[in-house]
């Protein structure tokens, strides 16, 4: 990805950091697939501009590679919860707050994200976390027909093939990407759990 689409993705990002301090004082993180340096607590648009101007985009896309590694620092975190809860400490789980992890792509995948996806899915099931407790929201960004493909793909196939539950969102590339359509497409994702079932990070 590069020009007008790494541009784009640029001034959304900054916004939804300024915007998203507001609610959570711990802001956002953001990760990017073909580079190691992620960027914590992200809280004003200063910062990921002047990280995305000391970046340029290239390689593969190596989604469930990258998932796998920000997930399952999280999930070490509930494993953690769960064993004190085991233990006696009925207010360990409480103490996690929800992560909800929003992917832009222009392209689809060279690797496999519906298996790590699946299998942290599984566990969630397993250990009986509340339906929140991890989304996945995957946003395109330009008009790549295999990167459409993909999302349409897996939208369709996650639930039914595999019976887990429902934790990926996926939005095609309407023509723009700005903060409010990222907030938008967040908070839709995890009311639409929450509603229908009873019950932030970034990468690019």
């Amino acid at each position: 990805m590069a020009g007008s689409l790494w541009k784009e993705a640029k001034q959304a990002l900054g916004a939804l950091a300024g915007v998203a301090s507001q609610y959570d004082a711990n802001g956002v993180d953001i990760h990017f697939l073909n580079h190691y340096g992620s960027m914590t607590g992200v809280t004003d648009s200063k910062a990921v501009h002047e990280q995305f101007a000391n970046l340029q985009p290239r390689g593969p896309t190596p989604i469930g590679h990258r998932l796998d590694i920000i997930l399952g620092d999280y999930f070490r975190d509930l494993d953690a919860a769960k064993r004190q809860e085991d233990a006696g400490d009925y207010f360990a789980r409480k103490q996690i707050k929800p992560v909800n992890v929003i992917i832009i792509t222009d392209g689809a995948p060279t690797d496999d994200p519906e298996s790590v996806i699946v299998s942290f899915a599984k566990r969630l099931d397993a250990d009986k976390w509340p339906l929140a407790q991890v989304g996945i929201q995957f946003v395109q960004i330009g008009s790549s027909r295999r990167a459409t493909q993909f999302l349409v793909e897996l939208d369709d196939n996650l639930k039914q093939t595999h019976h887990i539950r429902d934790i990926v969102d996926t939005t095609p590339y309407i023509g723009q990407l700005n903060a409010e359509m990222l907030i938008k497409i967040l908070l839709g994702g995890i009311n639409r759990r929450v509603d229908t079932k009873g019950g932030a990070a970034v990468m690019y």
